[in-house]
């Protein structure tokens, strides 16, 4: 099951990449899973600010498939994935995620803590 893990994690790399219009240096991926529900941000670091990403179908598939290789009483809530240089880095929190704090919320508290007050630029709703 590692190496699947493992795999999984890099085909997320290999996702995010293909947003070419945008370097995949500084790539910033928070996500949160429960059964049936992906939410996944994501955020380029682009210097004086972060621009947000949707996230497309096939990350979002990858996403649930990491989820799912794992054991159902050891599988992570929330997912922190940051690209640096060549390489990746991930953290995972197991806790059970308040449902009184919204996703937006959380994410909100994450991205001050590791960005600070940098201005994060949405783009148009379609």
């Amino acid at each position: 099951m590692a190496d699947n893990v493992g795999a999984l994690l890099n085909e997320v790399g290999n996702i995010l990449a293909r947003d070419a219009g945008y370097p995949l240096e500084r790539t910033f991926l928070y996500v949160e899973v429960e059964p049936q529900v992906v939410s996944a941000s994501i955020f380029k670091d682009l210097g004086d600010h972060l621009l947000y990403r949707f996230a497309t179908s096939a990350l979002n598939h990858v996403l649930t498939e990491l989820w799912e290789a794992e054991p159902p009483k050891k599988r992570w809530t929330a997912m922190r994935y940051v690209v640096d240089g060549d390489q990746f880095t991930t953290s995972f929190t197991f806790d059970k995620l308040d449902p009184e704090v919204s996703t937006i919320t959380r994410r909100q508290v994450i991205l001050n803590q590791r960005y600070g007050n940098k201005q994060v630029v949405y783009p148009p709703i379609r």
